[in-house]
């Protein structure tokens, strides 16, 4: 079933998951219900269902260490989509071997870490999988963190 709408010598027709765009209102309706020799040009484009997005998630913003005391830190990202929360952690920035998350998706990420070792550098890298509607996977670059030294608490104002 096509839907018709015709102004100003355009018309537009929605149908089958495609819009079409024809030149000749007059001609819109006719060209609609049947095809003739003379029928204005047809542009079909493909339009995607509404609210399913068309790009891939991208991490917006971050990821930014927001919270670091001796034994926790917090990070937190953005995304263009809701999608999961996944952060790969540890001392040795070729072997990144601790996971954190959270059990849900969103646009903002924050996983907060904790029995972290006081004094040390800790390399991690961002990551968010099972993209609402798009089936990707997005990864930060490695960036990394020091803790406090033991009983140290960071003060944010």
């Amino acid at each position: 079933m096509n839907i018709i709408f015709a102004a100003l010598g355009f018309g537009l027709i929605f149908g089958n998951g495609l819009l079409q765009l024809q030149q000749g209102a007059s001609q819109t309706v006719q060209a609609a219900s049947q095809a003739s020799p003379q029928s204005p040009t047809v542009q079909q484009i493909p339009v995607s269902p509404i609210g399913v997005p068309t790009n891939g998630v991208q991490i917006t913003h971050g990821p930014v260490v927001e919270n670091v005391t001796d034994t926790t830190a917090e990070i937190a990202w953005s995304t263009n989509v809701n999608s999961g929360t996944a952060l790969h952690y540890g001392t040795d920035p070729t072997h990144l071997d601790q996971t954190a998350g959270m059990p849900w998706g969103g646009f903002t990420h924050r996983v907060l870490i904790k029995n972290l070792k006081p004094n040390t550098t800790y390399y991690f890298k961002a990551e968010s999988g099972q993209a609402q509607g798009t089936g990707t996977l997005a990864e930060a670059a490695q960036a990394s963190f020091q803790t406090k030294p033991a009983c140290a608490t960071s003060q944010i104002r």
